[in-house]
């Protein structure tokens, strides 16, 4: 009896211990890239750390100067929820009561105007606390300056009688 020995043959076609190497090297890296674009929160080298404080000494290193992290100014609420209170300080006679149609004209909701207690020359945008912005857009409404916008003082110079501004209209724009 012959037997023949067949000549001996090389791993097989799936088991070669480098292409496992390969594929294992190639999913990690595969692997990290997905993650990265998942979640790009930032901590690596290069990328700014949006919850540590920076300081101009960040901007002298090569960096960009980081952007502000400021919360957005509130924007005015619609002029249908915000109600106004004219009071007249011009000594003008129905000056109160003129203002308070342009405003309700352009969509306030207004009270019945009044006299303030002292004259004054000029015309003050008094808001209740967060009604600043509101303030600042009626005030342009009206055409008065913007430093005529301020917080209502406590105790303020009249009852406001429910409303979120106070307008005391001065001379500046009672005759004019």
């Amino acid at each position: 009896m012959q037997t023949t020995e067949r000549p001996p043959t090389g791993p097989a076609r799936g088991n070669s211990p480098v292409r496992g190497v390969v594929l294992v090297a190639v999913a990690v890296v595969l692997g990290f890239f997905v993650l990265r674009a998942i979640d790009d929160t930032g901590g690596a080298p290069g990328v700014p750390d949006e919850t540590a404080a920076t300081t101009g000494e960040d901007a002298a290193e090569g960096g960009e100067a980081p952007e502000s992290t400021e919360p957005a100014a509130p924007q005015p609420r619609p002029v249908g929820e915000v109600t106004v209170i004219v009071a007249n300080a011009s000594g003008v006679s129905g000056a109160a009561a003129e203002q308070t149609d342009l405003i309700a004209g352009a969509g306030y909701v207004t009270l019945e105007g009044t006299n303030a207690p002292e004259q004054s020359e000029t015309t003050q945008v008094l808001a209740l606390p967060g009604y600043e912005a509101d303030a600042a857009a009626l005030a342009t409404a009206i055409n008065a300056p913007p430093e005529s916008v301020a917080v209502m003082p406590d105790p303020p110079p009249l009852d406001p009688a429910g409303a979120q501004i106070l307008v005391i209209l001065g001379t500046d724009l009672a005759a004019g």
